[in-house]
């Protein structure tokens, strides 16, 4: 079986129309999801670009592979996805933004088309406009209308050229693994100003702050705060607006290569995995971007299509350590030993049971923010436990508390769940981490 990896950047989990956002303008990963299984409690590895997407790649905790953020290099020797599944005579292919941060590590892929290369086909003024916006957030100027057209973006360079090789796959008869990874909608948030116009701002609601009896927020997301404090209300709705302008973007996209399976003839025959790096705060908590372990961040869209599977929801919890097993599964190739991931595959029908032994939490760790070297996040399906190294933690009580709002560390009534989680984070330690 193919299988096709449909990737975002900054994408909410929440950020779809099939989920009920009426913001959002999603209508193929829309029509994705009614004909998938979606996963509603998905979880990213770290909340930040390169690590999460290097647990992607190899299966790997950070711990384990060594990028904790975009700085770092993986480690010497890690064996990816591509390789698991070369010995069946697939194609590998990879195309957009898969932020490998060694440039001379073997990933098992063909090798990667320039991402940039888009720009050169593009006028100077195009191209200088990209460079404006690319550094408008560095500026905290906010997300606003583009004269760029939907032609003039990246992810539509990157579509096409999936779709290309994909074409070429299929008149050689050859089965394939096709990665797509689209830079939309990871910030500068300046959508065409077609799409960007489509959206009222007077209408966007503004995202449930604390409630006045919450304790002050961590030092840590104090922090992150400071450099959001300057923006005004209307700001935050051009900077929402904004955001999902390139939602739909990223939407259009995924659906050139969705409509390409099907004039190929090809769908009956292709597994399809929508997921994304990592999520987007949007002002959640007074926070935009993401480098917290706030669920907005943290939480990720994951919808896989399987030939002759009952689509529907679960709830079990997945990570994206979970994505190789699961492509290996599918291709039918042998899972590489030593791996913490389990595969989906059990889970993609609507009907079946969960397996047993499914895993209890989900975890996620990031370096280097606000001061803090190091943040651990351990989160079953009703609480979470965030620790900090140097810093106070964090637990919430997710099923009294969905908003994270009531940081209740020093809780003695939650003392139990908080040593239990600790308890598990260091059994996660002990087994994964290098």
């Amino acid at each position: 079986m193919n299988v096709v990896v449909l990737m975002g950047d900054h994408f909410r989990a929440d950020a779809l129309g099939a989920f009920g956002n009426p913001l959002a303008r999603t209508p193929n990963l829309d029509r994705l999801a009614g004909e998938s299984v979606r996963f509603s409690q998905a979880f990213c590895q770290a909340p930040v670009c390169a690590p999460t997407r290097h647990s992607l790649a190899t299966g790997r905790y950070c711990c384990d592979h060594g990028v904790f953020s975009n700085r770092h290099t993986p480690r010497p020797g890690l064996r990816t996805v591509a390789h698991a599944i070369e010995p069946l005579g697939y194609r590998r292919m990879q195309f957009g933004h898969m932020h490998w941060t060694d440039p001379a590590m073997d990933t098992g892929y063909e090798p990667l088309p320039d991402p940039s290369g888009w720009r050169r086909e593009v006028s100077p003024e195009v191209a200088a406009r990209y460079e404006w916006e690319a550094q408008s957030i560095t500026r905290r100027t906010t997300g606003g209308p583009s004269p760029r057209r939907f032609e003039e973006y990246s992810g539509y360079h990157v579509a096409g050229n999936a779709i290309a090789h994909i074409q070429d796959a299929v008149e050689r008869d050859e089965p394939f693994l096709c990665w797509v990874s689209f830079s939309e909608p990871h910030p500068p948030w300046y959508p065409p100003k077609e799409i960007y116009r489509q959206f009222d701002q007077s209408a966007i609601a503004l995202p449930a702050q604390p409630p006045d009896d919450a304790p002050p927020p961590h030092p840590v997301i104090r922090g992150q705060q400071q450099e959001w404090a300057h923006l005004t209300e209307v700001e935050v709705r051009q900077i929402t607006a904004g955001f999902y302008g390139m939602v739909a973007l990223a939407d259009a996209y995924c659906g050139m290569v969705l409509n390409a399976l099907d004039r190929l003839g090809i769908r009956d025959e292709t597994a399809v995995l929508f997921t994304s790096d990592h999520g987007e705060q949007l002002y959640e908590h007074r926070l935009f971007t993401k480098f917290c372990m706030r669920e907005a961040s943290v939480r990720v869209p994951m919808m896989i299509r399987v030939p002759g599977m009952s689509p529907g929801v679960r709830g079990e919890l997945v990570e994206h350590v979970d994505v190789l097993p699961t492509i290996c599964d599918l291709a039918g190739a042998e899972m590489p030993s030593g791996l913490p991931g389990r595969s989906m595959a059990p889970l993609l029908d609507a009907g079946a049971e969960t397996p047993e032994g499914w895993r209890e939490a989900a975890f996620a760790e990031i370096a280097w923010v606000q001061g803090a070297r190091l943040i651990r996040m351990a989160r079953t399906a009703t609480d979470k436990l965030n620790v900090y190294d140097g810093e106070p933690g964090e637990y919430y009580d997710l099923a009294a508390d969905p908003g994270e709002f009531y940081n209740r560390i020093g809780d003695p009534a939650a003392r139990s769940r908080i040593e239990a989680l600790h308890e598990a984070l260091r059994a996660w330690e002990a087994a994964n981490c290098r």
